[in-house]
Order: C-alpha cells, then structure tokens, then sequence
C-alpha cells in the first residue's frame, strides 16, 4: 500500500557522549502518535544521523520501531559514502523491522546519475525492504533527476517512493507528474512551506522537520486537504510557516533543543559539535511562537 499523508523526520534525543536518550525518544514519538501521524521517518536529516556513530544510529531506529510498535509505518534512515559502507549499513536496519528504507545518494565526493542508480541498485538488492529515495541536493551535493528517479522505479520493482527535499518546485511538479497514477509510488515533499500547492500537484504527503514540534497542525492540514477544505488548509499551511519560524533563532538546532525542552520532551537532540545556545530573547520568542501554534493543540488532545 502506498504511503500517504504526514511522515515527521523524528527528531533523536541524546545524552552525554552523543548516546540516544532512550526515555526522551520514546516520548517523542507518543507525542507524534499522538497527533495520528501517518509514519514516522527514523534516522533522517532531522534525527542527527550525521553526527551519530553506526550503532547509536541503530539504536535510535531499533528505540522508535520499538515504541511505535506497529501504530504507523517506521521509515529508517539511510546516509553513507560508499557503497560498501551504505551495503552494510542498510543490511543492519533492514534487520530492525523496519518497513522502509530511505536512502540518501552518496555524500561528500561528486556522482554522475549513473553512479547513483547503481548505488541504489546494489543496496535495494541487499535487503528485502522497500527504499525510499531520499533527495536532498543542499546536504549532498547530488542533484538527482526526475528522470534518474523514473529509472530506478524500472530497475527496483520494490521502490516505494521518494522524499524531494529542494528547492525547485518545477522539480517536484515534474517528479508528481512523471508518477501520477502509480499506486506503488509514493511522492512526499520535504518543505513546510509548499505543503497545499504541493498536495494539490498531487503529492502523497509531506516529511518536514517541525512536525517534530506541531505534528497535530501538521495532521489537521491533511485532514482539511483530503476533506476539500481548501480554505482551512490554506490557513494552516500559513500557521506552519509561522510556526517554523522557530529555526530562524539558535541556528536551527539550538531552537529545536529549547523547543523539545520547552514541550517538556527532552534536553537535547543535538550533537557535538552542532550544540547551539540560544540568548534569552530567542528562548522567549520561540516560547512565544509555541505558545501561540503548538500549546492550542495540546489543551485539547
């Protein structure tokens, strides 16, 4: 069954040494069950797996299947330099009962789109579980093409889809187009900030880091979209574009750590050495903006 609706890129709590909190992500992830959401994505951009060691990144997926516990779809999150290195890493979540994959191109030295295919083809014939392609040109320096995409689903019958985390809305317009009518094809967009203009392209949802924080605004946008309330999903795409103001202080991070401190989740989900304080006036204002888009919700779950 294709993955549809709100899939948050859980955050991934953590302790001193960069060790996964295990108590703090287990109540990240009720707190997303909670709000309903759709899936969770473990491991991802959002969950720190670059600055996690290989077994603190299994931890952190092996913690979150563990909690969610068959409540909704655990995607877990794949990002390697190599081949072999990706090869080993994907046979190691696989085992953690994962029921995606979602890959990431290699990093760090340039590919050409025929590098890329055969990279996603060795790891896809490694495991039994369905890849999601994962496309983040900024963090990667990999620029996959729609049509690098389209060729993969020919190669990799279990392809189930992909997250577009750029810029370039006629990319993802291409990309929803090129798979529309594919029941097996899943296109997600990784921005907050196209969430309507995207559905209404023909997405199958949305993957977006402060879903972390408001994963029941992120749930009552779907929720309006599929019902045909196009006005009241309009407003709160508007709401979530304000409510992700809160990483405009602290340089993302240091906002993300105060929020979860202040949502009463966990001190921390980030590591050394991208831990950023936060001044007293950035702590207020993101206390603000949770106070207006995020506390409503709770007081009336």
């Amino acid at each position: 069954m294709k993955l549809r609706g709100v899939v948050p890129p859980i955050g991934t709590p953590l302790t001193d040494g960069d060790r996964v909190d295990e108590p703090g992500l287990r109540r990240l992830a009720r707190y997303l069950l909670d709000a309903k959401v759709h899936g969770i994505f473990a491991n991802g951009s959002m969950g720190g797996f670059a600055f996690l060691t290989d077994d603190e990144q299994i931890r952190s997926i092996e913690t979150t299947v563990s909690e969610v516990n068959g409540a909704c779809p655990v995607l877990g999150g794949l990002g390697d330099t190599s081949t072999s290195r990706a090869v080993r890493m994907a046979k190691r979540i696989a085992a953690e009962g994962v029921d995606y994959l979602t890959v990431l191109p290699p990093f760090y030295f340039l590919t050409s789109q025929e590098q890329v295919i055969a990279y996603f083809c060795e790891i896809a014939a490694s495991v039994d579980v369905p890849l999601f392609l994962y496309d983040n040109p900024v963090l990667t320096k990999c620029n996959m093409a729609p049509e690098t995409m389209f060729e993969l689903r020919r190669r990799i019958p279990s392809l189930a889809g992909v997250k577009i985390s750029d810029s370039d809305f006629f990319k993802l317009q291409r990309v929803a187009e090129m798979f529309q009518g594919d029941d097996g094809f899943a296109v997600m967009t990784g921005s907050e900030f196209v969430i309507v203009p995207a559905l209404q392209l023909g997405c199958d949802g949305y993957v977006g880091g402060s879903h972390n924080l408001c994963p029941h605004m992120a749930v009552a946008l779907w929720d309006a979209f599929q019902a045909g309330q196009l006005e009241r999903a309009r407003e709160l795409q508007r709401d979530m574009i304000a409510a992700w103001q809160v990483f405009r202080r602290g340089a993302i991070w240091g906002a993300f750590d105060e929020a979860l401190r202040y949502l009463g989740i966990c001190e921390r989900a980030t590591g050394a050495p991208y831990v950023t304080a936060v001044t007293d006036q950035e702590r207020h204002e993101i206390h603000e903006i949770l106070d207006q888009y995020v506390k409503p919700y709770l007081a009336v779950v």
